[in-house]
């Protein structure tokens, strides 16, 4: 490159230096989702080697803890929520969460796995539960987080099933009462009576695919640097 000189744009400069930062932010981003996706099967695979405890209406999910648990109760099929925005294998849906009174008092909310929506939103699926005493094992956790909340009320009075998004446990007491336990649920899956559950496991929870899309944005911010040298060098004057 004798006769050709280093002399990039400033404004190309700029341009390649913002687009790089913002593609290797997301790849970052990428690679802490892909790990955080791998600590919680993780801690399914932990708790699923301890025995199950006895849920009472008092239980309390501590953060980042997953239990096996035992509940037994009866199903209120009167009083059901629909999670909203919730995909299995690219399918939009819902996770259904179904209210269990307790048979020694009190009330915990289990959800009974994912379903999938209509095409028309208007029209919820039906939600049948299984009829007098049950008793079977699950998961005790702490209530699901979005990354990013929307501004809804999830406590506004609306027909059964309601829609929600991801409420809070201060939502969930307001409408189902102060006596509900801080935590949710997770139905086995091989319990009669719920949907599609792959509690740690399955495609939604492997980081396999986080770490494929952090390998993308890395490797495009490494293309646009290469692309901004290569075109940077033009003929002396």
């Amino acid at each position: 490159m004798g006769s050709r000189q280093f002399r990039p744009k400033l404004w190309a400069l700029g341009l390649t230096v913002v687009l790089c930062a913002a593609m290797v932010a997301l790849g970052i981003w990428q690679l802490k989702r892909g790990q955080e996706k791998a600590e919680l099967a993780a801690r399914y695979e932990a708790a699923a080697q301890r025995p199950p405890r006895e849920m009472t209406a008092g239980a309390w999910a501590e953060p980042g803890v997953i239990e096996r648990a035992r509940v037994a109760g009866r199903f209120d099929g009167t009083r059901q929520l629909l999670l909203d925005n919730q995909s299995h294998r690219r399918q939009p849906g819902y996770r259904v969460w179904t209210p269990l009174l307790l048979e020694h008092g009190g009330i915990v909310i289990v959800d009974r796995g994912w379903i999938p929506a209509d095409g028309d939103r208007g029209k919820l699926p039906p939600l049948p539960v299984p009829q007098g005493e049950v008793r079977f094992t699950g998961y005790w956790r702490t209530l699901p987080e979005p990354g990013m909340r929307l501004d809804v009320d999830n406590c506004a009075p609306a027909p059964w099933p309601r829609i929600v998004q991801y409420p809070t446990v201060d939502e969930l007491r307001c409408i189902y009462g102060e006596s509900l336990p801080g935590g949710l649920f997770l139905m086995d899956a091989d319990v009669p009576g719920g949907y599609v559950r792959e509690w740690g496991a399955g495609p939604e929870l492997s980081p396999n695919k986080h770490y494929a899309y952090a390998g993308q944005w890395f490797a495009f911010a490494a293309v646009l640097v290469g692309l901004f040298v290569a075109l940077s060098f033009r003929p002396k004057t």
